[in-house]
């Protein structure tokens, strides 16, 4: 009787189990460490974006190294005898696990950055005969009025110009304008001592008698040039070269208090004398001036206080994007190189030939436990240290890491040896033809579109779902359930994935991964709480778990045995490096200002997009892919069968049992079209 677990593949699984773990504790909590640092989302979405792009160096470089390696150090693959343990693949795996628990523990040295809001401080515009002055509200305590050096050259948008008398507290300048006037509507600002005068002018007067302010229109005159202003202008662009404002001399940042710039050139206003005897009628006026409604000092194109708005920065958000972007991006290539790497140990160390399968899903099920079980636990790490949220989680991750790191080192008996009849066909009697490569390239380059397409939906829902989750008021642990939501039904699926990939067909799963990404957006679409969310990570089994699994099996059928690390970073490349760059930039398009309704919106389109692929899919495949692939039905080849009879005399190359040397049907590719019959697509 075929014993439920074979002892010589429970260190595997261990490792598998370890690293699944150490994924798990860390990638929901990576989008959400970023915000946390003070990156905005456009920096989070881009290096999002970027570091799958470069973490598909990892699988692409050590696949095929590994396999040029492997042959030519002959069958052990790097072990020593026949009995060999493949030392160069545990090797190479156990640094892959080292690398990804250093890269990922240096973001938490990564130095925190914050940028508060900029605040608009109001603006005021006075003129005299002695010059011009442009007046900005101080900024809070350590924001004290913006500098540069020289002069600043550009325009100001003034209206509502009128005369008056100034003094020495600013109070005729504050007072709200005789006019009305439209500006632009300031954001909300962050907490400051300095109370801002509202910027919409309001009337409280009758305006002044209109003949008279049309026979003395206030003139405002700069390096020579007089502009004037007259009453129906609702705008008035007046250029000016800006001197560095001076800070208030008791240095507070009281009511009162006013940066002032300035102007470069001489500049002046000048009162008529008949409206100076009006004013000095009303009240004693020792300084005649004209003052004017500033317009949208920020806004405005070219304006001379454009970027001049009060900011308040903790640290150096430059610093803090680039360390964290280039950590970031060669942490992501170690474990994806590791998950390329694991893929061919399951291959290898299951043994798949002609005597019984491999039963490479039942070690990753085991694995899959992992990442069911510790997510939410470093949630509540998470959660119970606010101070420091994450440092628990990567932690969790490192140790993990190098656990399965040791494990690979350590354990010499591991059956990772390339297995000797896979050797022997590489050379002599039974050497693969090269047209059986060629033969099957159009359908791995097909496979690995599809595995593209799959991982852009899988990651335009995954690279962000932390961010939906904090939005409808989730917790670190809601994020880490999110995981164990998809995981724990991926358990028995893939245990007996192999039998269910069989029946079904490779093709046939990959159809119905598409029409459950079409049910998991339309959920998503119209989902209003975390509830819904885990509804639709229970559905994960079947985008990703049993797709994975099928890549898995596919790429070890399309690509020669010589070539199985290569085969087996075949399907990462495309899913998790080249599937989720795309999915992260189509999620990442949402917009800033309007990001539920977009969001929605992207998920509806999404849902569309996913049931016409499934549509197509299976009309292709039904149509024209599954009868051209069909078996003729004749007798295998003798040289297929000079390849049983070898392969039953071999000592150790079934993980599952013994051979008595007779034929049966091989369940592998690149030997003859005549038993493709026995391979479900």
């Amino acid at each position: 009787m075929k014993p439920l677990i074979n002892k010589n593949l429970i260190t595997l699984k261990c490792v598998l189990f370890c690293f699944l773990s150490g994924i798990g504790c860390i990638f929901p909590f990576l989008p959400l460490h970023m915000l946390s640092l003070g990156l905005d989302r456009g920096e989070a979405r881009l290096i999002s974006t970027v570091a799958p792009c470069i973490a598909l160096l990892g699988p692409a470089i050590l696949g095929p190294l590994i396999d040029k390696l492997s042959v030519g150090r002959g069958s052990t693959g790097g072990g020593s005898g026949p009995s060999g343990s493949g030392k160069l693949l545990r090797v190479v795996t156990a640094l892959c696990l080292i690398l990804s628990a250093l890269f990922y523990t240096l973001l938490l040295a990564v130095p925190y950055t914050e940028r508060h809001e900029a605040r608009r401080p109001q603006v005021l515009f006075m003129c005299d005969a002695d010059g011009a002055y442009v007046m900005q509200e101080v900024c809070t305590e350590g924001m004290r009025c913006n500098r540069w050096e020289g002069e600043r050259s550009g325009v100001l948008a003034v209206s509502a110009c009128e005369y008056g008398c100034a003094d020495d507290n600013m109070t005729w300048v504050q007072r709200p304008f005789t006019t009305t006037t439209t500006t632009t509507a300031l954001p909300p600002m962050y907490n400051s001592v300095a109370n801002a005068t509202p910027s919409t002018a309001a009337v409280t007067d009758e305006p002044e008698d209109e003949d008279e302010f049309v026979r003395n229109p206030p003139h405002l005159c700069y390096n020579g040039q007089c502009l004037v202003y007259m009453q129906h202008s609702s705008r008035m662009r007046l250029p000016l070269s800006l001197l560095a404002p001076e800070l208030p001399d008791d240095n507070s940042t009281a009511e009162n208090n006013w940066c002032t710039y300035r102007t470069g050139g001489p500049s002046k206003c000048l009162v008529p004398p008949e409206k100076l005897v009006e004013l000095q009628q009303l009240e004693e006026c020792t300084k005649p001036a004209v003052r004017c409604q500033v317009l949208d000092p920020y806004d405005e194109p070219d304006g001379v206080l454009a970027n001049a708005e009060c900011r308040l920065v903790i640290g150096d958000p430059t610093y803090t994007f680039w360390s964290y972007f280039v950590i970031r991006i060669f942490a992501d290539i170690w474990p994806t190189a590791g998950l390329a790497l694991l893929g061919a140990a399951c291959v290898i160390a299951t043994r798949e030939t002609s005597l019984g399968r491999g039963d490479v899903g039942r070690q990753l099920a085991f694995g899959t436990l992992g990442l069911a079980i510790f997510p939410p636990l470093a949630g509540v790490a998470a959660n119970n240290m606010p101070d420091n949220p994450y440092l628990v989680p990567f932690l969790m991750h490192a140790i993990f890491m190098i656990l399965g790191a040791l494990i690979l080192i350590f354990d010499t008996h591991m059956p990772l040896s390339t297995p000797e009849w896979w050797w022997h066909t590489a050379t002599g009697a039974l050497a693969l033809p090269l047209s059986a490569v060629r033969r099957f390239g159009a359908e791995t380059a097909a496979v690995f579109l599809v595995l593209a397409l799959l991982g852009t939906l899988w990651s335009a829902i995954d690279s962000y779902l932390p961010w939906t989750v904090t939005e409808l008021n989730g917790t670190a642990l809601e994020v880490g359930l999110t995981l164990s939501a998809g995981a724990l039904p991926a358990v028995p699926a893939l245990w007996w994935a192999e039998a269910l990939v069989d029946f079904i067909g490779h093709s046939n799963l990959f159809i119905t991964a598409f029409t459950f990404y079409c049910l998991r957006y339309t959920a998503l679409a119209y989902c209003e709480s975390y509830g819904w969310i885990v509804v639709c990570e229970l559905l994960e089994v079947f985008t990703l778990s049993l797709v994975w699994v099928t890549a898995v099996l596919y790429f070890r059928h399309l690509v020669p045995k010589k070539y199985t690390t290569t085969g087996q970073a075949l399907p990462v490349i495309a899913h998790f490096c080249i599937g989720r760059c795309i999915g992260a930039i189509i999620s990442g398009l949402v917009s800033m200002e309007l990001p539920d309704e977009s969001a929605r919106a992207l998920w509806k389109a999404l849902a569309g997009v996913a049931l016409i692929t499934a549509a197509v899919y299976l009309t292709l495949y039904h149509t024209l892919l599954a009868p051209r692939c069909a078996s003729p039905g004749h007798p295998p080849p003798s040289h297929l069968l000079q390849a049983s009879t070898i392969e039953g005399q071999l000592n150790g190359l079934n993980a599952n049992g013994g051979s008595n040397g007779n034929y049966s049907p091989m369940r592998v590719y690149h030997e003859e079209r005549s038993r493709k019959g026995h391979f479900r697509y």
